[in-house]
């Protein structure tokens, strides 16, 4: 890792430090429409202070969201960071389903949202039903204001938000969007702050050198083929000059760069300078791409994993004050501080620019689809459903496909190799003990890959398994990242996500080793109108998971918890922790 930056690029209040040091561009007219074109949906933004407005009238001031993947995490991220409650679901846990609707109905608006034009993911219309049937249950009948709905022209939640004379926010995706700006904005967030802070990126950039800093380089060599992007700011910096104009392209390049060098674990850490949740969404954002890269969520700076010969680390944080070294007190490789609202948008540019991400994929959705017949409770059961988008991906019918296959014939039984307390342990290992599977597992991750842990548990109920990320770093030399299940895409052998640049567009994916946790459900909550329950439809996504990890020849253990709470404390202690 390199021990100083010498070169910083800003503009709009944000600074990447260490990007600069990468020498030449991305040729970024090859992409269907450049990364560096953006304007805000400026209805959004007084629609959505006029509707808040008129919800704290009624008293309507708990605000849930109901979505998938990367917009939700953006929503997140902005809520947290500025201080404002938002509950967010996001997956099919039967847990944190009865939470939300066991939550104050009589002040309670939900947002439901829905990036693909076709389809509506099965966790999105389960949350629908299941908040509908609540109201239902509670004497609450005005419908139309309690639901608000975000997603695409023409898209079958467009008509069911017509049909219940709801409010509806038509959007196509990019940064900042109506996706993230909606719930986060009703749940009392300054979104035209954010707006504004994205909007002066348009000002005319500037490279400066680190006045006052001593900071680390990212110190890589750029891929052959870097030229310098149609449209880009132009710079003073001569042509051998280390620096860019535009942050988004010096992130992406050196982003780019990282990847063709093969250090394409990209650890995200906050600095601890007031962002909070920003990671989680870059990691999102790649998950639901499938890209070459691996995302590490850590818990600091300085956590397990923040170094290591493939692994690219970078830390995120607001605006510095002067002084104030960024990094969070380690020599990262980036360091990118700022406003949240231009970090939200340079973060999509950068990742489209170094090819990491589809043009408009911080809208994309990973979650399994339901199709066409989203309507009315009751309608349409499981083994009629035709395939919608979705899958992993957003748009793939496949793995909808499985999941309803899975959810007719049940979920094929499975016979543990030995259980240890309140742990299944399944797969193929020859050790007789719980730590002494893992062990045996993580170390048979080759040289270049890494160990993904995919969590089909509650994210808040059971976020203390967040904790087996750390563990598993601590006991083996490769990166180790944590999803929540259903949120990563694993592409097929013969994929991968072509950089539009021809930058690092190799046909080499990532490879990565699975250790999926599932866990019991003692009490299931069915889903209204459908012909399962919210821990079978779990159940079957995690099913699906593993069918397609085995057909792909992705390495797998399962580790079922037949006690939550007692299953992750054992899980913790077996790693050290």
């Amino acid at each position: 890792m390199p021990d100083l930056l010498d070169d910083v690029t800003a503009a709009a209040g944000l600074t990447v430090f260490g990007a600069a040091a990468v020498a030449g561009a991305i040729d970024t007219r090859a992409l269907p429409r450049s990364p560096l074109d953006w304007s805000p949906d400026y209805d959004v933004v007084p629609r959505v202070t006029m509707l808040r407005t008129e919800l704290r009238a009624l008293s309507l001031d708990r605000v849930v969201l109901a979505g998938d993947g990367a917009p939700a995490r953006a929503a997140d991220a902005i809520a947290r960071t500025l201080g404002v409650p938002l509950t967010v679901l996001t997956g099919t846990d039967p847990h944190g389903i009865a939470a939300a609707v066991a939550g104050p109905l009589h002040r309670t608006v939900v947002v439901l949202t829905a990036a693909s034009p076709i389809s509506v993911s099965l966790a999105v219309d389960s949350h629908r039903r299941a908040f509908l049937q609540a109201f239902e249950d509670q004497g609450i009948h005005d419908l139309g204001r309690r639901f608000v709905f975000v997603t695409r022209p023409g898209s079958p939640l467009a008509t069911t938000a017509l049909e219940m004379g709801a409010q509806l926010f038509l959007a196509q995706p990019g940064p900042l969007s109506a996706y993230s700006l909606v719930p986060a904005g009703l749940a009392g967030a300054d979104i035209n702050e954010l707006v504004e802070q994205a909007f002066a990126l348009a000002e005319p950039p500037r490279r400066t050198s680190a006045a006052g800093f001593s900071l680390p380089s990212a110190g890589f060599s750029p891929p052959s083929g870097f030229t310098v992007p149609s449209g880009a700011p132009e710079t003073s910096a001569s042509a051998g000059d280390a620096g860019f104009a535009h942050p988004a392209v010096a992130l992406g390049a050196a982003l780019a760069a990282a990847v063709a060098a093969g250090r394409d674990k990209i650890a995200l850490a906050a600095d601890g300078s007031g962002l909070v949740g920003l990671g989680e969404w870059v990691a999102a954002l790649l998950d639901g791409a499938g890209a070459r890269a691996v995302p590490v969520v850590l818990e600091t700076p300085s956590s397990w994993g923040h170094e290591g010969p493939d692994v690219l680390g970078v830390t995120t944080g607001g605006p510095l004050v002067p002084g104030v070294m960024p990094g969070g007190g380690i020599n990262p490789d980036l360091a990118v501080n700022g406003p949240l609202g231009v970090q939200l948008l340079v973060w999509e540019q950068a990742l489209t620019i170094a090819g990491l991400i589809g043009t408009g994929q911080a809208d994309a959705e990973p979650g399994r689809s339901s199709p066409a017949g989203f309507g009315a409770a009751g309608s349409t059961p499981a083994g009629g459903l035709a395939p919608g988008g979705g899958g992993h991906g957003g748009d793939d019918p496949s793995s909808h496909e499985g999941v309803l296959r899975v959810l007719d014939t049940g979920v094929p039984p499975q016979v543990p190799a030995f259980v240890e307390g309140a742990v299944e342990v399944h797969g193929a290992v020859t050790a007789t003990t719980l730590i002494g599977a893992i062990d045996e597992f993580a170390r048979s991750v080759p040289p270049g890959a890494a160990l993904t842990v995919l969590a089909h548990l509650d994210r808040t109920a059971d976020a203390a398994a967040l904790g087996v990320r750390t563990g598993l770093a601590g006991r083996v030399d490769r990166a180790v990242h944590l999803a929540w299940g259903g949120a990563v895409r694993f592409a097929r052998d013969d994929e991968s996500v072509q950089a539009a640049t021809g930058v690092g567009g190799s046909s080499r994916t990532s490879a990565t080793n699975v250790i999926q946790i599932t866990g019991a459900v003692p009490k299931d909550l069915r889903v209204p109108g459908r012909p399962y329950t919210f821990g079978e439809l779990q159940a079957a996504e995690a099913a699906d998971d593993r069918q397609v990890l085995l057909e792909r020849g992705r390495p797998l253990l399962r580790l079922h918890l037949t006690d939550r709470k007692s299953g992750i404390d054992q899980l913790l202690a077996a790693l050290g922790g």
